[in-house]
This record gives C-alpha cells, sequence and structure tokens, in this order.
C-alpha cells in the first residue's frame, strides 16, 4: 500500500485548488474545515480569557491570575497524556467522547451561573470553566489535528490544510467578539451562563462529528483513499475491511 501511494504520487498532476471542491475530495474538505473550526465553537474561547473569565465569575483578582496559571500548566501536561491517549483509542473515539463531555460540562457552567450571586456559585463556575479548559486539551484539541493530517487527500494536503486553516479564522474572529461580548459586564453580562451559548454551538458540532466523522486509526493512506471513494458512510469505516490487493 505505502509503494503504491508512492508511485500515485509520481504519476499525479500537481494540485490545484479547484480539486479541493469535487467529488470525494469536498468530502475530505468538508471534514478538515469543520474540525478545524469547531475548535472555536466548543468551549475553548474560555479557555483563551481564561483569567478574565475567572473575574467575571466573581472571583478575587489574585486567585483569577493563579487559576489561569494553573489552567496553562495543566493543559501542558494533559497535551502531553493525549498522546498515550491517541496510541490505544481511535480518532473517531476521542473526539466524540471528548466533544459529549464537554458539553455536558459546559451546561453544568451555565447552571451554576444561573443558582444567583454566592460564593460557592463562584467557585463552582471557575472549577467548571478550569475543567473544560483542560479537558478540551485532552481529548478534542489534539485528536483535531490527527483528524486533519489524516482525512486530506496526500497529494492535496497543503492546500486542504490552508484552505482550513481559512475556515478557522472565519469562525474564530466573530467567535473572539462573542465571546468577549457574553462575558464583558457592559455587554450581554452573561458570565458563566455563556456556557449555555458554547454548549449549544458544542452539542451542533458533536452531531455533525457523529453522522460525518469517520474512524481513520490503523488505516494506511491508501486505505483512506479506497474508503473516501466507495462513499462508506463514517459510522461503518471501522468495521469495513479493505483488502490488501484493492486499488481504486
Amino acid at each position: 500500500m505505502m509503494r503504491r501511494v508512492v508511485e500515485f504520487e509520481k504519476s499525479a498532476k500537481a494540485p490545484n485548488h479547484l480539486e479541493l471542491f469535487k467529488g470525494t475530495d469536498l468530502y475530505r474538505t468538508l471534514i478538515v474545515c469543520g474540525v478545524y473550526a469547531a475548535q472555536n465553537l466548543t468551549g475553548n474561547l474560555i479557555a483563551n480569557q481564561a483569567v478574565y473569565f475567572f473575574r467575571q465569575a466573581g472571583v478575587g483578582v489574585n486567585l483569577a491570575f493563579a487559576l489561569g496559571l494553573i489552567t496553562s500548566g495543566l493543559q501542558m501536561v494533559f497535551v502531553a497524556l493525549s498522546w498515550i491517549l491517541t496510541t490505544y483509542l481511535g480518532r473517531r473515539t476521542i473526539y466524540l467522547w471528548g466533544s459529549g463531555f464537554n458539553v455536558v460540562l459546559l451546561v453544568a457552567l451555565g447552571v451554576a451561573a444561573s443558582c444567583g450571586v454566592s460564593n460557592p456559585a463562584s467557585l463552582a463556575q471557575a472549577s467548571l470553566g478550569l475543567i473544560v479548559s483542560v479537558l478540551f486539551t485532552l481529548g478534542p484539541a489534539p485528536a483535531s489535528w490527527v483528524i486533519i493530517g489524516e482525512t486530506s487527500a496526500i497529494r492535496l494536503r497543503p492546500l486542504t490544510t490552508g484552505i482550513g486553516r481559512g475556515a478557522y479564522y472565519i469562525v474564530e474572529i466573530p467567535c473572539i467578539f462573542l465571546g468577549s461580548y457574553m462575558l464583558n459586564p457592559t455587554g450581554a453580562n452573561l458570565g458563566g451562563k455563556c456556557g449555555y451559548v458554547w454548549g449549544g454551538t458544542g452539542l451542533f458540532c458533536l452531531i455533525t462529528a457523529y453522522f460525518f466523522l469517520p474512524e481513520m486509526k490503523g488505516r494506511s493512506y491508501r486505505e483512506i483513499d479506497i474508503l473516501f471513494n466507495r462513499r462508506v458512510p463514517a459510522r461503518k469505516w471501522k468495521q469495513t475491511v479493505v483488502d490488501v490487493q484493492d486499488d481504486e
């Protein structure tokens, strides 16, 4: 299979952007763009604004700053742990379960913020915000980069990755504005209730991934090409057998 891929690369014509939007390559491009964009829709912006979020949750200045440092330190540790996770679990499994936990925690964050102003409510919001930020770096975040690298066709990978990164910024720019507006006391002043909003967008991403994100762990690039060309439904990839002699 590896030899076939190398030979195919030698004989293939130079890639162009139009190919990204034709046939099965369109599906692959949409997966990459969707996974990139979803990083901004599943609570990740809470981590990017951690200290400000903790302050709006009612935590004191010193504790908010300390929690921000703790969040960054734990994220580094959990990204390293994700290397072990991706060794034993499939990309689809990690992404779906991680996104599911994220949605539950984001809704719980919204519930905690709806319980009135009190010290326990503030600490609950701060704790849930920290957990959401850290668990995101264990599951969906690192799995996203693996999915992005494996989904696109080899010869189109630079172009697909570029288009996907563009989709990331198209979604990120309005989300940064929305995230700041929701937290700011002079804006929507939602505080922890923003968990409802990010929980809703996260649920949408989770449902979309369930139906369209295939499991590519353990597959060669040739097998991935064949499965995409056969238009095998994403949920059936794991059970589909590709013979070593198959060449499509």
